[in-house]
């Protein structure tokens, strides 16, 4: 009688052999029995494991800013204020990291 073969993609990669039906078919495993009844955990009292001291944070400086630039809040990135618009209550910057100009609330910039 002629033998069966299958493909078996099972193997890593993207590799895949021709393999005979009787090596991919496995046997029927016995059950396993039910395992027993573990006795109930007992608490451990909160002290049993030592916290971890809570790390400080980093102590952060800033340098003055020169005449004329604003630092960007929410990332800390340095721009040259080209305008300013009272009404608007918008500024123009150019971004000295990227090079590019946005105009931007006054609320999201500073001059810390």
């Amino acid at each position: 009688m002629a033998k069966v073969w299958v493909l078996d993609t099972e193997t890593k990669g993207t590799g895949a052999n021709m393999v005979p039906l009787e090596k991919v078919v496995r046997p029927p495993q016995p059950r396993a029995q039910p395992a027993k009844q573990r006795a109930p955990r007992q608490e451990r009292p909160t002290s049993a494991r030592p916290r971890r001291p809570k790390r400080a944070e980093p102590e952060r400086s800033a340098t003055a800013l020169p005449p004329g630039h604003v630092r960007k809040k929410a990332t800390g990135e340095i721009g040259k204020v080209l305008a300013v618009d009272s009404r608007a209550g918008t500024a123009t910057v150019r971004w000295l990291k990227s090079g590019a100009s946005s105009t931007v609330p006054l609320s999201s910039v500073a001059r810390r």
